[in-house]
């Protein structure tokens, strides 16, 4: 008696499955199941018109058993394509054996849902799975205190090791730092001498002013004026104001003859 309670008592997983049918107008739809052996529910969600459908009424009807087990008719859905062409029954879950019909309408129909099948799990599975869960915590208990006293030790060592190495390079750094500083300083004097010379022997020495052309080198300035598509004022005022800004030439007796000269031209 024990073991068959055991044997009833055993944990069940349920498989589902699709399922989907259509219906027309002389086309009903058996759904049975010949495994006795595990539960079996049809999970009915949509209820819909397929194309081509008239724009007619459509009813979809149900047939199964009831809890006596007499045979009981159910209508699930009234459709019609241009008011309510599909309908959601939210998981309509029936035992079969079922039978699906269209009561009224040409169709077609089609119909969408689960197929759900409740299925025994092996007591030996459920026990390996266990001592696999049992063999896995110890290991993981056993594991804990060694890893906590070795590894952390040999993680300090290696960290101070890296301090030393870090501490060796900051100096050797520091230290090239300071030739680099040092060198830059030296560099940066030498110019600031040279350049502060250079401007003291500038304030000594003032440059000289240079004294106004000759006639013959300001004709020849002026020929290669003209040869290079440059040309001279053609009246005497602007003439002498050009002279005199250009070449600083103040004595009037070079200026007149400078006149007759670009007259001639």
């Amino acid at each position: 008696m024990e073991d068959s309670m055991d044997m009833d008592m055993s944990p069940l997983r349920p498989q589902n499955y699709l399922f989907g049918c259509e219906l027309k107008a002389d086309k009903d739809y058996h759904f049975k199941v010949d495994n006795d052996e595990n539960e079996h529910q049809l999970s009915l969600r949509t209820v819909s018109l397929g194309a081509g459908a008239k724009d007619e009424l459509h009813i979809v009807e149900a047939e199964a058993m009831n809890y006596e087990g007499s045979p009981i008719k159910v209508t699930l859905a009234t459709l019609k394509m241009s008011v309510q062409p599909t309908v959601s029954l939210g998981g309509f879950e029936i035992t079969p054996p079922v039978v699906l019909r269209l009561k009224c309408g040409s169709g077609p129909v089609h119909i969408s849902g689960q197929h759900l099948v409740a299925v025994e799990e092996d007591a030996d599975s459920e026990d390996e799975e266990e001592e696999d869960v049992k063999l896995l915590s110890m290991s993981g208990k056993r594991s804990a205190p060694g890893s906590g006293s070795k590894v952390p030790q040999k993680k300090v060592k290696l960290a101070d090791e890296d301090d030393d190495d870090d501490e060796d390079d900051d100096d050797d750094e520091d230290d090239d730092d300071d030739d680099f500083d040092d060198e830059e300083e030296t560099e940066e004097k030498a110019p600031v001498k040279k350049g502060q010379e250079s401007f003291k022997k500038q304030e000594k020495t003032p440059k000289t002013p240079k004294g106004p052309s000759s006639v013959e080198d300001i004709k020849a300035k002026m020929q290669a004026s003209i040869e290079k598509g440059g040309s001279l004022p053609k009246v005497e005022a602007k003439f002498i104001n050009y002279v005199k800004n250009c070449f600083r030439m103040t004595d009037q007796e070079a200026i007149q003859d400078l006149w007759q000269w670009r007259k001639s031209l």
